[in-house]
């Protein structure tokens, strides 16, 4: 069966200090290939007519369409786990205070995306949500991040410094910036 994630995540709440910053990462497995051909239609409900636009260097047939659903059906059960995740922090008072980081490690897992030197592997989606720290929610910035920001940004927003973390060091810089701006785009 599938990992119950969220579970995993209130386990992990039960058990993190009070008053001192945590870490949790939940990496599903679920969209990396290795699953069930057809499923989006069979378990999620899904027809082939809701894919509204298949690549142009994917060939548009059945097979390609059903591919993508099964994707799509499996990034679905992250979304549920997430969703539950949140409503856990809201739950325990502790979502306002709480910065959640939301991206995929890559693209898709189809051809030309995943493992590829195209848009589609590294135009991946980042969705950040911090309701006492982002100064303007509902924007999207189209600043260049890279994942290597995402460990400096947490070192700030933990208090401390990079060189306080014997960590090596990083080319990498904090987002902090970009939640204080209230701009849109770059």
């Amino acid at each position: 069966g599938k990992s119950d994630y969220a579970a995993n995540f209130n386990d992990f709440l039960d058990e993190a200090p009070a008053n001192k910053p945590w870490c949790f990462w939940y990496g599903a497995i679920e969209p990396h290939r290795d699953y069930e051909f057809g499923s989006g239609i069979k378990k999620g409900g899904k027809r082939l007519t809701d894919i509204d636009h298949v690549p142009e260097y994917w060939p548009d047939n059945e097979i390609t369409r059903t591919d993508m659903l099964d994707y799509a059906f499996e990034v679905e059960h992250f979304d549920r786990h997430l969703e539950r995740m949140l409503e856990s922090l809201e739950k325990r008072g502790m979502l306002e205070k709480t910065l959640v980081i939301v991206t995929s490690d890559h693209g898709m897992p189809f051809p030309r995306c995943k493992g590829s030197a195209y848009d589609a592997s590294n135009h991946v989606p980042m969705a950040m949500m911090w309701k006492k720290g982002i100064a303007s929610p509902s924007r999207i910035a189209e600043d260049f991040v890279s994942f290597i920001d995402i460990a400096p940004t947490l070192v700030e927003v933990a208090g401390l410094k990079w060189n306080e973390t014997e960590m090596a060091p990083t080319s990498g810089k904090s987002l902090t910036n970009l939640f204080r701006s209230s701009l849109s785009g770059q």
